[in-house]
């Protein structure tokens, strides 16, 4: 009989949290042996009974209280496991949350040196390419072609030569634009600097070497520069070299 109201009261208590159902199995053990210890409690008003009956029923009762006794522990020892599996359980928990912490940084860092790495690889190769591009360039100003073969193969190597920039479009290298802007050491490296007429002190006067940068902005190559040492008139520019070719005449 025991057994059968311990299983429906189980049933009831599926769904129920962890300590919402170790609070209500203890207070249902303690009941039922309340309910087994003092059994007249339960026995209706009105029913007849002999002292003879009551004195025969003191053994069955002694067992019931131990059984009920035995149950009882059972369930302070099974809400006791309980717990402890519930901290190891939270243990266990929050070491995995802190493995999957530690992967998912060791991911992102690798992800972020791989990218790194690929893009110094992918800088050191373009940068190889930029001397081709440079001596294209400098055919294209130095050669006029002057029969019809010539002009074929100019065309030819013109041809080559813009698939080249192409391709380094394509790849995320971008020329930069320098002159008539102020010289910036983290992009341009001066090697002369002039009066000038047009621009005034620190302004770029004149691209000597194109320099390009990577699509993250990052300089591949310093732009090689002319730099104005101050604005000068046009005027007094003139004078000086009067100046200048009056008095070596005079000294010839």
């Amino acid at each position: 009989m025991i057994e059968e109201e311990n299983n429906l009261i189980s049933d009831d208590l599926i769904d129920e949290d962890d300590e919402v159902l170790e609070s209500r199995l203890q207070q249902l053990a303690t009941e039922e042996l309340n309910q087994i210890a003092n059994p007249e409690t339960s026995i209706p008003e009105g029913s007849q009974g002999s002292a003879t009956t009551t004195s025969e029923s003191k053994p069955e009762v002694s067992k019931a209280n131990a059984a009920a006794a035995a149950t009882l522990d059972k369930i302070n020892g099974l809400i006791a496991e309980s717990t402890s599996l519930r901290e190891q359980l939270d243990d266990r928990k929050q070491q995995y949350l802190r493995l999957y912490a530690d992967f998912e940084n060791f991911r992102k860092r690798t992800e972020r040196d791989k990218e790194e790495q690929e893009g110094t690889i992918t800088g050191k190769i373009l940068k190889k390419i930029l001397p081709v591009v440079d001596d294209f360039e400098r055919a294209q100003l130095q050669i006029s072609p002057k029969t019809d073969g010539e002009a074929s193969i100019h065309k030819s190597y013109q041809s080559v030569y813009k698939q080249l920039l192409k391709c380094l479009k394509e790849t995320g290298v971008v020329r930069m634009e320098c002159v008539g802007q102020d010289f910036d050491p983290n992009f341009h490296e001066a090697i002369m600097q002039e009066p000038s007429t047009e621009y005034g002190e620190g302004i770029i006067t004149e691209e000597l070497r194109p320099g390009y940068l990577v699509s993250d902005d990052r300089v591949l190559r310093h732009s090689l520069v002319k730099v104005s040492s101050g604005k000068i008139d046009g005027d007094d520019s003139a004078s000086s070299e009067n100046a200048t070719e009056n008095s070596s005449g005079e000294s010839n």
